[in-house]
């Protein structure tokens, strides 16, 4: 599964030290891709012009010598830079993927995100909403990304999750790792601010935790080979429910989205957005149509 790593250059080395766990894992290609706007198709360059385009390829060509060097210190030997030309940053890497075949594409967070946290920036955004192919999202200044140990699979029944699954046990297999599955319940406050109404609430989130573990246990039931473990996720908001998730050093966590338009795109619902905002481990948000294809081999 050839990566793709979108680098624009930044104070987070978050999104290479996860692209190298990938590409470590995969033992397969790395790609940096960084985009710069197509020249004007002008029969007549100003001296401005010419000394602009000299400054940035420059720096652009720093920046990706730069990141293929830190890459090749974290362990990735099958690694290069490419420079696509694009209107837009979203559209270029759209384009690095499709030239390289790629399986996977990697971006940070924006430079607003919380330690620890995700938070997508304008180029993330759309990408959210026209990837062809998984997007893996690290946390800003996430600390050490460690060798991928785990694939934790948000699980919720429906379609996509379905689809998020077996692209999970699929890349669990190539890279030899346990998968988890999640289902996350997040309580509210109480609508009636009394002790009657506490109990109530309380009754009924016990009640949905109990028929989701019911659930998690029908895949656990149709399951081939060792099953895996299985959590129900209770917290105050989702906050609290993704805390409520005992996670290590190389965890990952995948979500399914749903489909926009006819093709196999990615259109992030607002459980996943949420997921997405407060996951202390990278995400990997896997589009409708992804499914059956993590990887080439």
């Amino acid at each position: 599964m050839t990566t793709v790593l979108g680098w624009a250059g930044a104070d987070d080395d978050s999104p290479l030290r996860l692209a190298a766990a990938v590409a470590l894992a995969s033992a397969e290609p790395l790609v940096v891709a960084s985009v710069v706007p197509p020249d004007p198709d002008a029969p007549i360059v100003s001296r401005v012009d010419r000394e602009y385009r000299a400054w940035r390829d420059t720096t652009v060509r720093e920046r990706q010598e730069a990141a293929v060097g830190a890459l090749r210190s974290l362990g990735v030997d099958e690694v290069r830079g490419t420079v696509v030309r694009a209107t837009s940053e979203p559209a270029g890497l759209v384009d690095a993927v499709r030239r390289e075949d790629a399986g996977l594409l990697v971006l940070g967070a924006a430079a607003a995100a919380p330690t620890g946290r995700f938070s997508a920036g304008s180029v993330a955004e759309r990408l959210l909403h026209s990837s062809p192919v998984p997007l893996a999202l690290a946390p800003r200044d996430c600390g050490p990304v460690g060798p991928p140990s785990r694939l934790t699979c948000a699980w919720a029944g429906t379609a996509r999750s379905a689809e998020a699954l077996t692209w999970t046990r699929r890349l669990a297999r190539r890279w030899g790792v346990p998968v988890r599955l999640v289902t996350f319940a997040p309580e509210r406050a109480a609508m009636l601010p009394s002790e009657t109404g506490l109990r109530i609430e309380q009754t009924v989130s016990e009640e949905w935790a109990t028929q989701a573990q019911g659930r998690l246990d029908d895949v656990v039931g149709a399951w081939e080979g060792d099953p895996p473990e299985t959590v129900v996720a209770r917290g105050a908001g989702w906050a609290g429910a993704l805390a409520a998730v005992p996670w290590a050093s190389g965890d990952l966590l995948v979500v399914g989205s749903s489909r926009l338009g006819p093709l196999a795109r990615v259109f992030l619902g607002s459980t996943a957005s949420r997921i997405l905002r407060h996951s202390p481990v990278p995400v990997v948000v896997v589009p409708a149509g992804a499914g059956g294809a993590p990887t080439r081999g």
